[in-house]
């Protein structure tokens, strides 16, 4: 039986996830949308290449997003029983997704904006770097940690109907995420971003929850 000691942490990490989830969103709105490509190419070249906080923090929260989701899950696999291979496939699949993400948000904080500044005579390094960043973040990466929600959620065996709709309504939405970096559709991205992570971070507290009233 899992101690309180890794109670408490699994429910530390669980509002971790929400709050930085949440603000990571928030900085996204507000600091970010200017260099996505959902705003015009030399707007958002220009953007980038001033090398903004809102730009370079944003993505620096996303980066403790990743570390804080595969963190959750290593915890919530200990609470497990063993064996469990959808929960060891879920955890090994949400560490490779951070594997992806950290290098494509690395590429957005310190390759972008060296392409962006070099102008609009070199458009072409900047556009590869982007789909490369965007892609592999967007469905790669977000991909990964989707299956990877999905199918712990299989392995919780005690999850209430509550906790088991909030793992699938992430794997909904996160599955139209992915689908948004295919097809680099700015409409689906923002549309599907909200719900995916609402639900994951709503997952996270829930899953917390009843593991702790289990061990009750």
């Amino acid at each position: 039986m899992p101690s309180t000691q890794s109670q408490r942490a699994l429910f530390t990490l669980a509002w971790a996830n929400v709050a930085f989830h949440g603000l990571g969103v928030a900085v996204a709105w507000f600091g970010m949308r200017s260099g996505s490509i959902a705003a015009p190419l030399n707007e958002r070249m220009a953007y980038i290449a001033s090398r903004p906080a809102g730009w370079i923090g944003g993505w620096g929260i996303w980066m403790i997003c990743a570390l804080l989701l595969v963190a959750f899950m290593a915890v919530l696999r200990g609470h497990l029983p063993a064996p469990d291979p959808a929960a060891d496939l879920a955890l090994a699949l949400s560490a490779a997704g951070m594997g992806v993400d950290l290098l494509c948000d690395a590429i957005q904080i310190q390759a972008l904006p060296l392409a962006a500044a070099a102008g609009s005579g070199q458009v072409t390094p900047f556009l590869i770097l982007e789909r490369i960043a965007f892609t592999g973040g967007t469905t790669v990466a977000n991909g990964l940690y989707t299956m990877g929600v999905v199918l712990m959620t299989v392995g919780l065996r005690k999850a209430t109907v509550a906790t088991r709709f909030a793992g699938w309504a992430t794997g909904v939405s996160g599955a139209v995420m992915v689908v948004s970096g295919l097809v680099v559709s700015p409409a689906l991205l923002m549309a599907s971003t909200g719900p995916t992570i609402g639900f994951f971070s709503l997952w996270t507290v829930l899953v917390a929850r009843d593991l702790r009233q289990d061990r009750r």
